[in-house]
């Protein structure tokens, strides 16, 4: 496909005032294969991808709460009780008995925004979670549909597989007969009981391919079944608008990759490190804390020749200033190594952005070549259709033999086949492009809180 001089420049300039992404709705394999669509719905929650991607967003969540947990008071409460007795030799024995209990709360009042920075940056670990989980989502739905469309694929194979052992099979019967009649030997026989054989042994290995299909499928999406009837038989002919591709690869070369999950986890990262240098900054700074304490025991002495009780209450309140002066060079460490990590987090997303804008930009060119496979697929199928067709009219004119009708069968099964591919890996080609673009509707099945 040759694109015209002005149409991208055009696209990319509307694409850099930020317009509304193209319409996609009825260009996804979910819109030619309703079965498909309640298997990505399901896949959110029951996916184990997803699943394990919910796991990291919750230790995340957890360690949002580590993170902040320096900005909120201290709160200590304690208690205990004594029983002492005390014998001296030759004297007298006295024992002693109290409860006590007191309580402590410590809070930092400044520490030049150190638990800010760090409570930020466990704030940041949930959005980097949830980011993450809504990019694994979109790679899991760009996959359930590759895969289910490889079903469809898979089932046209065994079908062609049981027609071709069919076809075997009344072959050696009418040898059979022949051989009866005395017109064949059994040398002749032999070679279409194994080409039975053979016909027998592609049908079950064509089984067995499409039954482990179905059970690699099944775990993926995370359900417990696939019913026969949710895998269909044919894959419906997928329209291609060169005018819709060229207008989403522009949009995403003008402005959508800033929007892509990945690109907003390295920003996030690059954020992360830049309050990890300034926590960095202020190690060696004085820093200041306020407490308040109270305590009280009620004790009791016995001896010989006394009883006494005592109550003490005791209460305090302090402000404290801690400062580090010289830690070894660590601060600087931490410095220079917040520094170095996020130029390398600058050098890997100045790459991704290179790459996959390189990668957009091909998969554009491909989703034109596939476009054109299929179309030729298409034609020779109809040909095909039309060949078959004219044989059984000639059938019923008594023309030719149903085993040239089968020959003719069999070679529509193989086109109809390369057909059903063809139009598969388009729509592939197709869900990888509009997925990468950021522009996928199936994103509506996660929360707007991961994929906004």
């Amino acid at each position: 496909m040759r694109f015209s001089k002005t149409l991208p420049l055009l696209l990319i300039a509307i694409a850099s005032l930020r317009a509304e992404a193209p319409p996609v709705e009825g260009t996804l394999p979910e819109d030619y294969l309703p079965g498909l669509r309640p298997l990505l719905k399901q896949a959110v929650e029951q996916s184990p991808t997803t699943i394990t991607a919910s796991i990291a967003l919750a230790q995340a969540e957890a360690g949002r709460y580590l993170q902040s947990a320096a900005l909120w008071p201290s709160v200590n409460l304690g208690s205990s009780y004594q029983d002492t007795t005390e014998k001296i030799s030759q004297g007298t024995t006295s024992k002693a008995r109290g409860l006590q209990y007191n309580g402590n709360v410590t809070q930092p009042l400044f520490e030049w925004g150190a638990l800010k920075n760090q409570a930020q940056i466990g704030a940041l670990g949930v959005k980097i979670a949830e980011k993450q989980f809504a990019e694994a989502y979109r790679q899991l739905a760009v996959t359930i549909r590759e895969q289910y469309m490889g079903l469809v694929g898979k089932k046209l194979l065994l079908r062609n597989a049981r027609f071709g052992q069919k076809m075997a099979d009344e072959a050696l019967a009418t040898q059979l007969v022949r051989l009866e009649a005395g017109s064949v030997s059994e040398a002749d026989v032999q070679g279409f009981r194994l080409a039975l054989e053979e016909a027998k042994l592609g049908a079950d290995r064509a089984e067995e391919d499409y039954n482990y299909g179905k059970r690699l499928f099944i775990r993926l999406v995370g359900i417990d079944s696939l019913s026969e009837d949710s895998v269909p038989a044919e894959l419906p002919h997928p329209e291609f608008s060169p005018v819709l591709a060229d207008t989403v690869l522009a949009g995403f070369v003008g402005s959508g990759i800033e929007s892509t999950f990945q690109n907003q986890v390295y920003r996030m990262m690059l954020e992360e490190q830049d309050k990890s240098y300034k926590i960095a900054s202020v190690r060696l700074l004085p820093r200041v804390s306020a407490s308040a304490g109270f305590s009280k025991s009620n004790q009791t002495s016995v001896s010989r020749v006394s009883i006494s009780q005592v109550a003490v209450q005791e209460e305090n309140y302090s402000i404290a200033a801690n400062w580090t002066i010289f830690d070894g060079f660590s601060s600087k460490g931490q410095k220079l190594s917040a520094l170095a990590q996020k130029r390398s987090y600058e050098r890997v997303r100045q790459t991704y952005v290179d790459s996959t804008i390189d990668t957009i930009a091909d998969m554009r060119r491909q989703i034109g070549f596939a476009s054109r496979a299929m179309g030729l697929a298409e034609v020779r199928n109809a040909l095909i259709e039309v060949e078959v067709k004219r044989l059984g009219d000639d059938r019923n004119l008594g023309y030719a033999s149903q085993a040239t009708i089968d020959a003719g069968i069999v070679t529509l099964n193989a086109t109809q086949y390369n057909m059903a591919f063809s139009r598969s890996d388009y729509l592939s080609r197709w869900t990888e492009f509009v997925s990468l673009a950021g522009i996928d509707p199936v994103m509506a099945n996660v929360s707007q809180r991961y994929a906004r």
